[in-house]
């Protein structure tokens, strides 16, 4: 019987500059292209103040791990969090109210009944399922 090699540390991601993963270039490059761009539209100052705080959010975006997950799943799951209600209101369900419409068909007898296994399992799931006793 031929044997295969699992793979043990299936959630850790491929390195491709160094310590740097791929999904960690390709968001470091969203500032560098955003500082290309700017730098031929606006003044350098100016470049330089928009480009500092989208870099350290793209920087946390990339490198930071709270929890030991990706911090865009993070925030994902700190939006969601907060777009839901906090109070959460319990209404009781209403019950079903059972209504007999005719008399019940079996006889009462003051007599005690032997049980049998098939009259006890009938006995058993009408209580169980809330139901009234038929024989």
């Amino acid at each position: 019987m031929k044997q295969f090699q699992v793979p043990q540390f299936i959630d850790v991601e491929d390195k491709i500059l160094g310590p740097i993963t791929m999904r960690q270039f390709f968001i470091m490059l969203i500032p560098m292209g955003a500082g290309v761009l700017l730098y031929f539209l606006l003044k350098f100052w100016l470049v330089v103040i928009i480009l500092i705080p989208v870099t350290i959010g793209s920087a946390i975006f990339a490198f930071y791990r709270p929890y030991g997950m990706r911090f865009s799943r993070f925030f994902g799951a700190f939006l969601a969090f907060q777009m839901r209600p906090r109070m959460y209101i319990w209404r009781r369900a209403e019950k079903e109210k059972v209504v007999f419409t005719s008399a019940p068909k079996h006889k009462e007898s003051t007599v005690a009944q032997p049980i049998s296994r098939g009259n006890l399992k009938d006995k058993r799931s009408s209580v169980e399922t809330g139901s009234a006793y038929r024989e």
